[in-house]
């Protein structure tokens, strides 16, 4: 039996993840295997887990051999248990049986891909007082992750902005905002004809003027 540094206990026929790329030991991040051995000093003799239908992924470990020897300083800082994982850790993963927690952070993303990994069956696990909550539980999963709802719902959410920027534009806000300065009117002189008003006929009165 060994102890990782995060208090995990392994011991033989453990299914395990490699949480490191290593070349010189030929493991990658993610990579999972079955011990068949553990040694006195910490060390894991390890199976690659192609057997229970998950395959390695990347091209770190070789196809070709599938059997490692983990140091006790690698298994006591970069291995962990795979029995389970987080959704993330799974894309791309094929197993014979899947199992998905539901909780109140779990979105549609994720519950997806849980459900889709189980070539046999797939099974969502919630706690719920009855069939009517978990039902319901089940129905608010895929209320989340509101970017992923597709066109329509975008299309929906650019029409409350739109409406949300024209109230913040309304007459009241219009009101509110300061009164732009106004700029002078340079004045222009006027010309001296006009200054005088009608000037007068040489040599008589204005027109109209004693007729």
């Amino acid at each position: 039996m060994v102890i990782t540094r995060a208090g995990q206990r392994i011991g033989a026929g453990d299914r395990i993840a490699t949480r490191r790329n290593d070349r010189n030991l030929e493991v990658a991040n993610r990579d999972t295997w079955t011990v068949t051995a553990v040694g006195r000093r910490g060390g894991l003799l390890v199976t690659s887990d192609t057997a229970t239908g998950v395959v390695p992924r990347g091209n770190v470990t070789p196809a070709g051999a599938p059997v490692r020897v983990l140091p006790a300083g690698y298994v006591t800082d970069h291995v962990e248990l795979a029995y389970a994982t987080t959704a993330y850790g799974v894309q791309g993963n094929t197993v014979p049986t899947a199992h998905v927690v539901i909780g109140d952070q779990t979105g549609a993303a994720s519950a997806y891909v849980g459900m889709t990994r189980g070539r046999v069956s797939n099974t969502a696990h919630l706690v719920a007082a009855d069939v009517a909550e978990a039902r319901a539980q089940w129905i608010a999963v895929f209320g989340r992750d509101r970017a992923d709802l597709g066109p329509g719902h975008a299309a929906e959410l650019a029409a409350r902005e739109a409406a949300r920027d024209r109230q913040d534009r309304s007459p009241d806000r219009t009101a509110a905002a300061p009164p732009r300065p106004v700029v002078p009117v340079p004045s222009v002189p006027r010309p001296e004809a006009e200054r005088r008003g009608p000037s007068l006929a040489r040599g008589g009165a204005a027109p109209g003027i004693g007729r």
